[in-house]
């Protein structure tokens, strides 16, 4: 059987037939794993704030407007970290150009 999202369900005679398209598969099921833990640790994350906030006197509802606006100003900040780091890297071409 070929999964294209799996390789684990794939059988020799089809990686045999397909080994690029195992690698694929392979790639494809990593990603989903990552993205799925990036989820649950977002997720830990802010189940984390939200007890700390209301801890210190917050509600839940508030706790979820500061997290989404935590999460905005880090946003943000790592924006304006990149723009500087392109602006930097395009200047140092242009320069190293002259």
């Amino acid at each position: 059987m070929k999964d294209p999202r799996d390789e684990r369900k794939w059988t020799n005679a089809a990686l045999e037939a397909d080994p690029q398209g195992y690698l694929a598969a392979q790639k494809a099921r990593h990603e989903v794993e990552a993205a799925a833990a990036d989820r649950k640790r977002a997720q830990q994350d802010a189940e984390i704030f939200a007890s700390a906030f209301v801890a210190n006197g917050g509600t839940t509802a508030a706790a979820q407007d500061a997290w989404r606006a935590k999460r905005t100003e880090d946003a943000t900040e790592a924006a304006v970290l990149a723009d500087e780091a392109a602006r930097r890297l395009q200047r140092g071409a242009t320069m190293g150009a002259l």
